[in-house]
């Protein structure tokens, strides 16, 4: 299926998962969206309730089957934890890692790279939804790494794996690319449930990126060093991701760095 015959999958899932009922997901089909993914962009990892535990440590204590001993500045100690992509028991909260089932780099080429950093930092933080983030294994996450599941499914529970992936990608409107949205289809069939149908449209086109593509970004000590790597002047309008981390050489708060 080439990829000019899809650009919409819309997923009627009820798996035999964690989910309670029939839910519809809508994803759009879109090439990827090239360069400019700095880990520095997703903010992490927050305290937002002001609690004294970040992120991590909140996803550690929400997923353990044997709650940890909350301390001072929130270290944990004692607890047990069943990583649910090899079904490991871990008991220590160092051996885990929290993992963002879609990861940042993948939110970021299919979509993020347009957001706010605030929503940025909201969804590298999400604790409003079980399925965002996730605590596992050191070894299996590091397996993963950045990629999608055309490229990388966990050992264990790949329905559920899949039908989080859907889950999350919708309820952020995070595109998929053609590769994933056919093992996305093919193992929503796997799963075997009745009430799951998959409908390819063509009618829908992918957004365009207004960020010049196949560049990296940096992070640049001051403005002549922008200008000797040929980037200055740096505009927020073309080139969000690298205006973002440049702000504090906007001198005057115009949207431009570097322009003088």
């Amino acid at each position: 299926m080439s990829k000019k015959l899809v650009s919409l999958i819309s997923i009627f899932l009820a798996l035999s998962v964690p989910t309670s009922h029939g839910d519809t997901y809508q994803l759009a089909i879109a090439t990827d969206h090239v360069g400019g993914y700095e880990r520095a962009l997703f903010k992490l990892w927050i305290d937002a309730d002001s609690n004294g535990c970040n992120t991590r440590a909140e996803v550690l204590i929400q997923e353990a089957i044997v709650k940890p001993t909350i301390g001072k500045n929130c270290v944990l100690t004692g607890g047990t934890w069943i990583s649910p992509y090899d079904g490991v028991k871990v008991t220590k909260a160092s051996a885990l890692d929290i993992d963002h089932v879609v990861p940042l780099s993948e939110a970021w080429k299919s979509g993020a790279w347009a957001w706010t950093p605030a929503k940025r930092g909201a969804y590298a933080n999400d604790l409003s939804n079980p399925r965002t983030l996730v605590a596992v294994s050191l070894g299996e996450n590091r397996s993963k790494g950045d990629q999608d599941p055309a490229e990388w499914l966990p050992p264990k529970g790949v329905c559920t794996y899949i039908s989080d992936w859907i889950s999350i990608k919708s309820r952020y409107q995070l595109t998929v690319d053609s590769a994933e949205a056919l093992v996305l289809s093919a193992k929503v069939k796997e799963c075997k449930s009745s009430a799951v149908t998959v409908v390819f449209n063509t009618k829908v086109t992918a957004k365009k990126s207004p960020t010049p593509t196949g560049k990296a970004v940096f992070k640049f000590a001051n403005c002549a060093a922008a200008k000797a790597a040929g980037v200055a002047p740096i505009r927020r309008a073309t080139n969000p991701g690298l205006y973002e981390i440049n702000a504090g050489l906007d001198r005057d708060k115009n949207g431009i760095a570097c322009d003088t």
